[in-house]
This record gives C-alpha cells, structure tokens and sequence, in this order.
C-alpha cells in the first residue's frame, strides 16, 4: 500500500523523524517512523537502494539494485560503521522519495 506524501510534507517533521532515526537506526521505533521507514524501504527491485556488506561486521558499500539478473550498481559510498550507512541510506531515499534534502547529522 503507498502511504500518503503529504503525511511527511512538513519538513519540521520529516528532520524531527530523522533525529529519532539517527539515534537508533534498528530496532523499535514510533509508529510515525516505522510508517516511514516501510514507506521508503517499499521500492521496487529495479532501482531500489540498498547496503551490501563486503567485510562481515565491518564494511558496507552503497548500491543501486537493477532488477532480477542484471548486475547491482556500486554507488561509490563505502561504510565502516552500519549506523552510518543506515543513515545514510535513510537520507537518499528521502531525497529521491520526496524530494526533501535532511539537514540534520
């Protein structure tokens, strides 16, 4: 089910949101965040963002997913810490999704 844009047009909002992400990336969050977590996370196959861990535990690179038996897309971003990819990751499919560039760090 596509969740409604406007529900995160306020940018306030969408950087309170991220503030809430940024703190703890995995695990539970509010119901207004894991709505938009599932939301952003619900692209499909062809084109979808996503983190490839390439050292287990220890480094994750950002890609582009090209759609059943077509090769995956290095996006150039390398990671050592997975709260720092989570975030990241986190703050390009706003961009992309909605169009809203997250201020916060």
């Amino acid at each position: 089910m596509q969740m409604p844009v406007e529900e995160w047009s306020d940018e306030a909002h969408l950087e309170a949101l991220y503030k809430e992400f940024a703190s703890k990336t995995t695990g539970q969050h509010s119901l207004g965040l894991q709505r938009l977590v599932n939301w952003l996370r619900s692209d499909a196959m062809e084109g979808k963002l996503a983190l490839l861990c390439t050292v287990p535990h220890r480094e994750w690179v950002l890609i582009q997913m090209n759609g059943r038996g077509r090769a995956i897309t290095q996006l150039g971003d390398v990671f050592h810490d997975i709260d720092e990819a989570e975030r990241a990751i986190f703050r390009r499919r706003v961009k992309l999704r909605l169009g809203y560039e997250i201020r916060g760090e």
